[in-house]
């Protein structure tokens, strides 16, 4: 994703729970809030700010992506986290992001783009001829929306291309809601359970366990029409590859970067299919070696298909589904950056 502008200052991150992830935050917060070109320490300092056990240690330097289970935030949460060393300045790592390097690698995006605060149009979001045809059918069963979102679907006239433009006239009012409200401004999709404000509400609070200062949980809290500070704030659209159909996703992307360390942090608070809203925090931290970094990732995911009876072992089975593919994933982006 493109991070438009480069921002400094310090991002407030405080103290919290160990644990390999949450330790990798804690050495960012060390970071940012150091002097520019300070020395990082040596390689053992870092991996004991870490937290990585010499097995770890050993996993990550060779180039493996070392991955921890996260505490499930609620019955609906696949939570996992990921750890990998790249062979690569933060600064290039950055450059990579700015140059959507990632986004060319990702197996599960589509096509993307921004959405503008001006007028919040997705008239540039195509879907699948057929897939539209389906929607056109069959609005009520197509895609995650609330009853009164169908109803509009529902009452397009004039075929194919009219439902898909009502169905962008729908994703455009819930981003414009959210850029206004944030999370409050939030509809439910139709069915019991079924609400991305309460899961990104459980999902900051398993966040604010690690971002414990106002200053960075504010980042998640506060609409994004009315945020200050260094960080930058935008929303866009993509469109995922589902588990058996192209899914549209609607997303928050939090931008913070410092001399020393990049943070990104993406909001999903709507989905189409297959989940229904996802946190992830995404970060890239400096090591003693001039020309790799440490890159992290949080997610936190939620989907009504692992909750009530059952649960534990449907996340379970999930978790281990996501982990896949998001190994895979990180993988691939260390391959953006393996020497010839």
């Amino acid at each position: 994703m493109s991070r438009r502008t480069r921002v400094t200052g310090n991002a407030g991150l405080g103290h919290g729970r160990p644990g390999l992830l949450i330790q990798v935050i804690l050495l960012m917060g060390s970071l940012v809030s150091s002097p520019v070109g300070a020395e990082p320490g040596t390689a053992r300092d870092l991996a004991e700010k870490i937290g990585l056990s010499d097995a770890a240690i050993e996993r990550v330097a060779e180039g493996q992506v070392v991955v921890e289970e996260l505490k499930a935030s609620s019955d609906k949460d696949l939570s996992i986290a990921l750890v990998a060393l790249v062979d690569a300045t933060v600064e290039e790592v950055a450059k990579a992001i700015d140059s959507d390097a990632f986004v060319r690698v990702s197996t599960v995006t589509l096509s993307r783009g921004l959405i503008s605060p001006d007028d919040f149009s997705l008239a540039a979001m195509k879907l699948p001829d057929d897939l539209v045809e389906k929607l056109a059918k069959d609005p009520r069963g197509t895609f995650y929306l609330s009853a009164s979102e169908e109803d509009r679907v529902a009452a397009a006239k004039g075929g194919a291309d009219s439902t898909l433009n009502a169905y962008r006239t729908v994703l455009s009012d819930r981003a414009r809601a959210y850029w206004s409200k944030g999370d409050a401004g939030i509809t439910p999709y139709a069915g019991k359970g079924r609400s991305p404000k309460d899961d990104l509400a459980a999902a900051n609070g398993a966040a604010e366990r690690v971002l414990v200062s106002p200053e960075t949980r504010a980042l998640l809290t506060t609409p994004p029409s009315k945020a200050k500070g260094p960080a930058r704030h935008h929303l866009d659209w993509r469109v995922e590859k589902g588990r058996d159909q192209a899914a549209p996703v609607l997303s928050h992307v939090i931008e913070y970067e410092t001399g020393e360390a990049l943070l990104l942090i993406d909001r999903r608070f709507y989905s189409g299919y297959d989940y229904d809203s996802m946190l992830a925090m995404v970060g890239v931290l400096p090591t003693p070696k001039s020309k790799q970094s440490v890159i992290f990732y949080i997610n936190h995911t939620y989907t009504a298909q692992v909750a009530g009876f059952g649960g534990s072992a449907k996340r379970s089975i999930g978790r281990k589904l996501m982990q896949k593919e998001l190994v895979a994933e990180m993988e691939r982006v260390q391959n953006v950056f393996k020497k010839p």
